[in-house]
């Protein structure tokens, strides 16, 4: 579904849904929510929004500019480039007993200095929603869309989302960047059960695309590919004491690539262990063994090198998560088998990231981030490396304004060769913001 589709029929649902009777009876039982990973929820990240209150509506307008030493992100004849971007946001929450809803929207457009080929519209929308359709079944849908410039794809100036998202354990391969134009969607659908006290059980769906609209390639990995990962998963989650939750999930997942060597089906049996170190902070684990087939068309031309149309391996990963008044912090490692995000295969991709937000009084917060990661392609093509690095600032000059800025490093490099490209950003924002708390 397309993700405009989904915010226009979410629109004229909600107040619909809002009006219908919140005082179902919550289930009879006292017992922190389970973590993230085992919920399928992405990790919480940013600060709580001070005033806002469970219902409100947020937005405003942010200007950025923009400088990079390497706007090709090429490993030669480096060209530097002054950008701008303009982007109204807008976000609406809700929560209730029976409804809760986060969804948030930004376009606006880029304006280059010296690459006005690159001069384009850009929208970014997200929207997460959970129904309680009785006392112990839920319904939860989210989707996310993009469409950008590489160059711009790590940066979000305006109001962050409080939705809960696709769990990295669900979420595609976003590792290999190009900072040419680019559009993707991720949206999952989910229904789950509460069968006694403490266990639950449901399904879990997701579909997510990238597409490259003008034939995007990198020096780097050459040729990038549009595709489209499919998922199904059903999951059994049991909460065995006040902190620890244990899980079991069964996974089917197919990734197609168009123009390339075929597609790949994947199967995979996953453990999951998650524990509530305290109410704003968790700690989760999962591990399990991985089938992945790839079958490959006649008439398609292979790599000189042989590559396992059937391959066991094992898929592991930890996530952790702390979210408190003043310090937000979130670190991740995960190995799967996952989409190739342009490569011209699915890949065996191994990622670890951390970051970290800080509030340093009222006015201003302060933090680092890295994100590392490894794409080796199933068919024995070239295994690309990457690396990103950040550090970013917020000044709230006024109840309503605020300046931010920051500078990152991105790195891509091909395992065995030196064809490496890397280029820096600096960049300054203003926003003009405003909350609004609604109902009582």
């Amino acid at each position: 579904m397309k993700p405009r589709s989904i915010l226009v029929v979410m629109a004229f649902l909600l107040p619909c849904a809002a009006q219908d009777n919140e005082t179902s009876a919550q289930p009879n039982i006292e017992q922190a929510p389970a973590p993230p990973t085992l919920a399928g929820q992405d990790i919480p990240r940013g600060l709580p929004l001070e005033g806002a209150g469970p219902n409100y509506v947020a937005g405003g307008i942010s200007i950025t500019q923009m400088y990079t030493d390497n706007a090709d992100l090429t490993n030669s004849n480096r060209l530097s480039d002054l950008s701008w971007d303009f982007s109204p946001h807008l976000a609406l929450v809700h929560s209730s007993t029976r409804l809760a809803y986060d969804l948030d929207a930004m376009a606006g457009f880029v304006v280059n200095r010296r690459l006005n080929d690159r001069n384009r519209a850009t929208e970014t929308g997200a929207a997460d929603l959970s129904y309680r359709m009785t006392q112990f079944v839920t319904l939860r849908l989210s989707d996310s869309f993009t469409n950008t410039t590489g160059l711009w794809s790590g940066l979000n100036p305006g109001t962050g989302t409080s939705g809960a998202g696709i769990g990295p354990v669900q979420q595609q391969n976003s590792s290999v960047f190009t900072y040419n134009q680019f559009r993707s969607n991720a949206a999952l659908g989910e229904l789950s059960a509460q069968l006694s006290a403490s266990t639950f059980v449901g399904f879990r769906g997701t579909h997510s695309y990238t597409w490259f609209p003008n034939g995007a390639n990198s020096p780097v990995a050459g040729t990038l590919y549009d595709g489209q990962a499919y998922s199904v998963e059903t999951f059994y989650n049991h909460h065995f004491s006040a902190r620890n939750w244990g899980g079991i999930t069964i996974r089917a997942e197919r990734f197609d690539l168009e123009r390339s060597a075929g597609s790949t089906d994947t199967g995979s049996l996953l453990f999951l262990y998650g524990v509530n170190i305290r109410s704003t902070a968790s700690l989760s684990f999962f591990a399990g063994p991985e089938l992945s087939v790839t079958a490959v068309p006649q008439g398609i031309v292979l790599p000189p090198n042989p590559f396992p149309r059937r391959l066991w391996s094992p898929a592991a990963g930890a996530v952790f998560s702390w979210q408190g008044h003043s310090t937000s912090t979130s670190a991740s490692f995960i190995r799967q088998v996952s989409s190739g995000g342009g490569l011209a295969s699915a890949v065996t991709l191994t990622s670890a990231g951390a970051n970290l937000l800080r509030a340093f009084g009222r006015h201003l917060t302060f933090g680092p981030g890295f994100v590392y990661s490894e794409s080796a392609p199933i068919i024995n093509t070239q295994t690309l490396r990457t690396y990103s690095g950040l550090v970013q600032f917020t000044y709230h000059v006024g109840r309503n304004s605020l300046v931010s800025g920051g500078y990152a490093r991105d790195e891509q490099h091909a395992v065995g060769r030196i064809n490496g490209a890397s280029a820096d950003r600096v960049w300054m924002s203003f926003s003009v913001d405003f909350i609004r708390p609604l109902g009582r």
